[in-house]
């Protein structure tokens, strides 16, 4: 066991039956149990009212002077005692004084707490005609007016076929309550939130919860066998509901004796008996057997506020704590008697807040002046006094066999000896300082005090915290200090405060806003934070502290700001990312109630509770540009309109106003907005939420509402702790509606995320955020396969990470040049040469090696005359010959025939037209030394073919992305470059029928669709596509109408005007991802899904439903009469047009493809094309059914190893597909290929050609045979990458480079034993090269410094001027005296990737991080002129020259292979 063993609770096994200690209390009370007649048992008269010889008068003054209630003398009834009176009459408290325990202003809070609740409006009945509704009874009825030719939906008023499951609850409930925390059989930790009982599951990070409760959860106790939990609530008529903790199934529930709130439960030691406390005047006690549901005893507690009653599992007795009461009670004969703890002289009478048991039964209360006292077993007798173990309130306290645990509101949990005697202590104020977010800010915020600590719970070596912040805290306490670094954050919430003029609870939580287009959300509290968290880590991850009570929040369009608005009028701007404040602004005194930026991010419409929105210019530094003015109560809700030019408000007094913006005009007539399409819906009050009102509503009833991405669904926060999901619009006087319980009355807020996936919720008073899941009722959960995720949720990252265009550089204006600014990069400017350049060194004036940490190691060879023409361009140029590779991971149906038969494709940057009988191609590429577009600069997503067969269009990704039309019968030059409108990526585009519109969708947020008119240039519509990603767009062929689809989105556009229809299911087959589409003929349309079913829509409405065809049905095509679909298993199938019967199923298999998922198929005469996502493009006879294998690349992931053959047109390379391939320039065409089994960093051939080793990213090298690619030898030194391997010019060597800064050198000849290993390099090593006699070898790290080692025994060469002569066999490093000229001006080093001199030492190949190939002469001067070529749309890794200098060979992180003819 560890430090604490196997703690376990200390409440022990408790019995029912009583024994003779407590029996002899009947005797001390001098009370006999009462006849049925009314007489008294055991013979004596009727006896006083004490025992004790003193008056019922004079103790009643003096228990009035303690603050208890008074004790009455009992009222005689047919000779005995009337039931109701027991509690009073035998209310014997010991005459003490009060203790000094100052003023707490938690507790004091939590005494005045009554929880009054407001009734709830009668919602009367479901009502079509709007004339009988709520708000047309209100202000803002002249402005409810429908768009033009609307007619309300024949099932308005019915419930939404949405659903909502909650999913996540960030809080806790600390603030008024306490000892609620619990660990149950199953490990899980128990606590309440809100009005919910959260069941959390660390192993998973997910949350089970009980959900009976119709308000706030105020106690929670758990059974002995801990699984059973009860749970008492607030209310008028408050119910304690006993549940499974595992099933979180109701077992029983009581209700009908306490009113109020039910504050306190305890079970006994059995399990059977169960004690509440209510909150009526007199603080009534019950004893429950809650297993029949009968209440057994009862009593009044006392006048003033009893917190907590315990069942002590040692005799079985009861014991109540509050203000300056303590009393211990008995159940006897159905009755419940109480008698006050007597201090005698070793207190005075103190507030308890907490309760529990020492080991030898005794009792141990905890005061609120942090004093703890000892009560004798069996009896009412204060023992001891343990004065001053904390500073103010002891609120909770924990016992086991080794430890007493107490935890307080000085932030400190104590770990005691049963003798009181303090072990350690768990300081919390520490901890919360040490819990950091990922920019190491705190994730604990406090305002400057220290944690109130208000539960604790041990279990095994675990501890679990709970503070009045809202946050539960699990600790590992195998040792006394283990806490300090192995502990995590459960839960957190917004934090309580004390109004010390009120003198009661004052936090609200109001303010919240989701992120729009990351699955994060923002609240905003009177704690004076605003939280970040992340609803799919489901974490808080940052908090921002605020100077003050936050109550609105707000993103802007591009997620990159937050605006706050507070409580006292001010707003806030400040960064997402830095937390950075940018502007603070204060024109109003009253609470900021709402804020929203436009939706091109313009403008900051702020709305205040002195009746006015006030505009704010986001590009003038948020100067106010305008004030709204009209409102004649506090402005409640905003939106704007999806153009910007419009904005909508609601008021308290349910106005509804709009205004023209900038000109913040009212506009004077409602009608004229009827056709307004609105970017949100957040307003109360207005047409399309007319039906969520009750028809009787008073007050404000409804705090918040948001209408779902999709248009389909509104939800609504009640006040009065309901979410509720109507339909969209509810254009009825009232609609029906799914109502969702587990809020506190006041859910003050409500918002969608960015893709519908979930809704976010806030309480007001219990400061809970809650997370549900949306979904329809028939859509059901959805995994993506893996190759699905990738193209639909990782590729969309890969857009901005890897983009050219995307690769941002701060630059700063250093001077000018014939009146034009000249920048470089801020970064490059703050740099300083290497402070030891020594004498006679080799650089060049002004060489950019010169602040590099190589600069040490650069000289001149003897001798060296520069040429005169040393910095002119080299006399030779490169010319694309062929392009090994195809690009399919990320995209789909994008390989077509042409009019003539050759074959259009795209791969990197390259848009590639294939001649079959020639195997040759054109390129419509880039010219990056032009002006003019002449093709692509970054990777080609898609492509589409125009009616006539000669015409394609593709785009690309990039910040400004552009769609280029061209002929593939002349790639020289594009028709047109359509750019604008489309961010981040074209996605997918086709052409209408007739070819004279293109429709294109993008990748931003609402991945935009926009068809243009595409000869002119036209843009004629654009619309939001779907919050989720769209994979493909098509037009039909037989009608104008286009289709989308995406994840869980399939939808039908008309084309005049351009609006969408979401496809109609009808139950044959559920929404879930659409990943490709095709006509068979009029009105028809085939979908394939990712659960590999083929749809077939008649229309907009499904009609068959072809099921499981395929693993994941990735393309299909369509003829008059042949369906064909392709699936990721690699089957091809032929269908009849109706999809009824399949006519055939071919299987896709080569001997050198790796995979066979089929992404793209075109079927021109008899003829297939099909596409794979490995690289492939395979051409199949449909008539014999025959396959032949046309191009092929390298699988998804970088190409990183490259070789060419010592004596041979032939090159290899390896990469992160895990193989490894063999290429012949002449045929041009692919040898050998084998799967590693890893990934491949590196590759070389031996100087014989007979040999290749690769290098692997997991610190392996291996050997293979040139001719067959069998293993010869493995070696594994390392664990981490190989980036370079390099056999010397006589091959008896082969040096290996790797991520871990070492060289090793091996013996070839010695079955590659190691001779030696080079150490020194601070970074990795990145390049290598060995000297023409194979005895010295140079190495360049990623830091950019090069040594030099003598081999084979890697000694370092000390001073780098000894090699200034040296003959290198190969050049390949970036930095060096004969490249210096190849980094651009104001480089760090980390523009050029790679390069390599050519055979005759005339010129020198680089590949830079944009995708270029330049040219220079050798060697290359500071200034030198290059020759530049395009074709790569990212980072060229490598670069090598053949053995006669006839080609150059380039591959990339873009998974393409380019071979280069060398020409003059």
């Amino acid at each position: 066991r560890g430090l604490l063993g196997d703690a376990r609770c200390g409440r022990g096994e408790g019995r029912v039956g009583y024994g003779p200690r407590v029996a002899g209390v009947m005797s001390m009370f001098g009370f006999s149990k009462k006849k049925n007649d009314g007489s008294v048992k055991s013979g004596s008269e009727p006896r006083k009212a004490l025992s004790t010889g003193r008056s019922s008068k004079s103790l009643a003054r003096n228990s009035t002077a303690l603050g208890g209630s008074r004790v009455s003398s009992g009222r005689r009834r047919n000779g005995g005692y009337d039931e109701t009176d027991y509690g009073e009459l035998f209310d014997e408290g010991a005459l003490e004084t009060n203790a000094e325990e100052g003023y707490d202003s938690d507790t004091e809070a939590e005494v005045g707490e009554k929880y009054v609740r407001r009734p709830r409006p009668v919602e009367g009945p479901v009502e079509r005609a709007t004339d009988g509704g709520f708000l047309h009874r209100q202000p803002c009825a002249p402005s409810l007016i429908p768009p033009t030719g609307h007619h309300p939906a024949a099932n308005a008023q019915s419930k939404p076929t949405h659903e909502l499951q909650l999913d996540f609850v960030y809080g806790y409930r600390a603030h008024d309550t306490r000892h609620n925390l619990h660990y149950n059989a199953d490990g899980s930790i128990v606590y309440p939130a809100a009005g919910v009982g959260v069941c959390y599951d660390s192993n998973e990070h997910a949350q089970r919860f009980f959900t009976a409760h119709t308000d706030s959860i105020l106690c929670l106790a758990m059974h002995p066998d801990g699984e059973i939990v009860a749970t008492g609530q607030a209310g008028k008529d408050p119910s304690i509901c006993v549940w499974s903790s595992t099933t979180c199934e109701l077992l029983a529930e009581l209700k009908g004796f306490h009113q109020r709130a039910v504050v306190s439960l305890s079970f006994d030691g059995s399990g059977r008996f169960l004690v509440s406390i209510g909150l009526d005047d007199d603080h009534s006690i019950a004893v429950h057997d809650w297993q029949t549901r009968r209440m057994l005893a009862s009593s009044k507690g006392d006048g003033n506020r009893i917190f907590n009653a315990e069942y002590n599992p040692h005799d079985g007795r009861i014991v109540t704590g509050g203000v300056k009461h303590i009393k211990f009670w008995v159940m006897e004969g159905g009755y419940l008697i109480g008698r006050r703890g007597v201090y005698g002289k070793i207190g005075a009478a103190s507030t308890i807040l907490s309760i529990a048991f020492h080991p030898d039964g005794s009792t141990l209360t905890g005061t609120q002046s942090g004093t703890i006292y000892q009560w004798a077993v069996g009896g009412e007798q204060c023992l001891q006094k343990y004065e001053a173990l904390h500073q103010g309130p002891v609120h909770d306290i924990f016992v086991n066999d080794e430890y007493v645990v107490t935890g307080g509101k000085d932030g400190k949990v104590h770990f005691m000896t049963h003798y009181f005697e303090i072990a350690f202590t768990v300081d919390m104020g520490r901890v919360v300082e040490t819990i950091t977010d990922s920019q190491g800010k705190p994730l604990c915020c406090y305002d400057g005090k220290t944690p109130c600590v208000k539960a604790i719970c041990l279990q095994g070596t675990s501890l679990l915290v709970g503070t009045k912040g809202s946050e539960i805290f699990e600790f590992d306490m195998s040792t006394e200090t283990s806490w300090r670094v192995n502990r995590r954050i459960v839960t957190q919430g917004h934090a309580s405060c004390v109004d010390e003029k009120t003198r009661s609870q004052s936090c609200e939580l109001k303010g919240l806003t989701t992120h729009p287009f990351l699955p994060q959300f923002v609240t905003a509290g009177d704690d004076k934070t605003l939280r970040v968290v992340d609803m799919y880590q489901r974490r808080q991850i940052a908090v921002r502290n605020v100077s003050s009570k936050a109550r609105s929040a707000t993103y802007s369009p591009d997620g990159d700001f937050i605006a706050c608005g507070f409580q006292g009028g001010g707003f806030i701007v400040f960064e997402t990312a830095t937390g950075n404040e940018v502007c603070a602004k204060k024109h109003r005194r009253e609470t900021i109630s709402c804020l929203r930026f436009s939706p091109d991010g313009r403008w900051l419409a702020v709305g205040s509770h002195d009746n006015f929105v006030d505009l704010y210019d986001t590009r003038r530094s948020y100067k106010r540009s305008g004030v709204c003015k009209g409102h004649s109560s506090y402005v409640t809700h905003l939106d704007w309109s999806e153009d910007g030019r419009f904005l909508q408000s609601n008021s308290g007094d349910y106005e509804l106003l709009f205004w023209e913006v900038p000109k913040c005009q009212p506009v004077r007539f409602p009608s004229s907005m009827k056709d307004t399409r609105w970017d949100s819906w957040t307003c109360a009050v207005g047409w399309p939420v007319q039906g969520i009102w009750p028809k009787h509503a008073a007050g404000a009833d409804v705090n918040a509402t948001d209408r779902s991405k999709d248009g389909e669904v509104c939800a609504v926060a009640d006040d009065h702790g309901l979410v509720k999901l109507f339909r969209y619009p509810s254009d009825v006087g009232r609609g029906e509606y799914r109502g969702y319980l587990g809020h506190a009355p006041g859910v003050s807020n409500v918002c969608f995320s960015h893709n519908d996936e979930f809704l976010i919720t806030t309480g007001a008073n219990d400061r809970c955020a809650f997370q549900w899941r949306h979904y329809e009722t028939d859509e059901g959960d959805e995994e993506m396969t893996s190759e699905v995720e990738e193209e639909c949720l990782t590729a969309v990252e890969d857009y901005e990470d890897f983009a050219v265009s995307n690769q941002v550089v701060k630059m700063v204006v250093v001077g000018k040049s014939g009146g034009i600014p000249v920048y470089a990069p801020a970064d490059a400017l703050d740099a300083k040469p290497h402070p030891e350049i020594p004498e006679g060194s080799g650089l060049d004036p002004g060489s950019r090696l010169a602040f590099l940490p190589c600069a040490p190691s650069i000289f001149a060879p003897d001798g060296y005359l520069r040429e005169p023409d040393a910095l002119a361009p080299c006399m030779e140029a490169a010319e694309l010959e062929f392009a090994h590779g195809y690009r399919a991971h990320d995209t789909r149906d994008n390989v077509f025939y042409t009019a003539r038969g050759e074959v259009v494709y795209h791969t990197a940057a390259l848009g590639v037209v294939y001649d079959r009988e020639t195997n040759t191609q054109r390129f419509l590429t880039d010219t990056p030394t032009t002006e003019t577009v002449t093709g692509h600069c970054d990777d080609i997503l898609c492509v589409a073919r125009h009616p006539t067969g000669s015409i394609f269009a593709t785009g690309e990704v990039g910040r400004n992305p552009k769609v280029l039309v061209w002929s593939s019968d002349d790639t020289k030059k594009p028709l047109v470059s359509l750019q604008g409108f489309l961010k981040k990526a074209v996605v997918s585009c086709t052409f209408s029928r007739d070819g004279a519109l293109l429709c294109a969708v993008g990748a931003d947020h609402n991945h935009s669709l926009v068809v243009y008119r595409w000869q002119t240039g036209t843009m004629l519509a654009s619309s939001k596509g779907s919050p989720e990603k769209i994979v493909s767009v098509n037009w039909s062929p037989f009608q104008d109408y286009v289709v989308t689809c995406g994840i869980k989105h399939l939808a039908f556009w008309s084309t005049s005007p351009f609006e969408s229809r979401k496809a109609v299911l009808n139950k044959k087959g559920k929404m879930q991802t659409m990943l490709c589409v095709c006509f068979p003929g009029p009105d028809t349309t085939v979908v394939g899904t990712q659960d590999g079913s083929l749809y077939l829509f008649k229309g907009y409405q499904l009609a068959t439903n072809m099921r499981r065809c395929h693993s994941v049905t990735h393309a299909v095509f369509a003829t008059r009469d042949t369906i064909v679909s392709g699936g990721k298993e690699g089957s091809v199938k032929f269908w009849t047009i109706d999809l009824m019967q399949c006519l055939k199923e071919v299987s896709l298999s080569h001997p050198h493809a790796n995979g066979s998922c089929i992404k793209s198929l075109d079927l021109a005469n008899s003829m297939l094309l099909i596409g794979t996502r490995s690289g492939e493009i395979y051409e199949m006879d449909t008539t014999s059914y025959s396959h032949t294998l046309l191009l092929q690349g390298h699988g998804y992931g970088t190409i990183w190893g490259l070789a060419t053959h010592p004596s041979e047109h032939q090159f290899v390379t390896v990469g992160d597909d895990c193989t490894v391939r063999v290429w012949d320039l002449g045929s041009r065409r692919m040898l050998l290929v084998r799967d590693l089994g890893a990934r491949g960093r590196s590759v070389a051939y031996h100087p014989d050609g007979s040999q290749i080793a690769v290098g692997l990213a997991g610190g392996g090298l291996v050997v293979l045979s040139a001719d067959s690619l069998d293993t010869m030898h493995a070696k594994k030194d390392r664990e981490e990458p190989i980036h370079e391997v390099k056999f010397s010019p006589n091959g008896a060597y082969l040096a290996a480079g790797s991520h871990d800064n070492h060289v090793d050198i091996y013996d070839v000849n010695k079955q590659f034993g190691r001779t030696g290993v080079c150490k020194g390099h601070a970074s990795f090593v990145r390049h290598l090269d060995w000297s023409s006699d194979s005895t010295i070898l140079q190495s360049v790290s990623g830091d950019f410094d090069a040594m030099f080692w003598e081999a084979p025994g890697g000694k370092q060469i000390a001073f780098p001027a000894d090699a200034r002569n040296v003959d290198w066999g190969t050049w390949t490093s970036v930095v060096g005296w004969p490249v210096q000229g190849i980094l651009p001006k104001y480089s760090m080093g980390t523009d050029v990737l790679s390069c390599d001199r050519s055979r005759t030492r005339t010129i020198v190949a680089t590949g830079d991080a944009f995708g270029c190939l330049k040219l220079f002469q050798y060697p290359a001067h500071k200034g030198a002129a290059a020759r530049v070529f395009g074709g790569h749309s990212s980072k060229v890794t490598n670069v090598r020259f053949t053995f006669d200098d006839m080609y150059v060979i380039t591959v990339g992180a873009d998974m393409t292979v380019m071979q280069w003819r060398l020409v003059l």
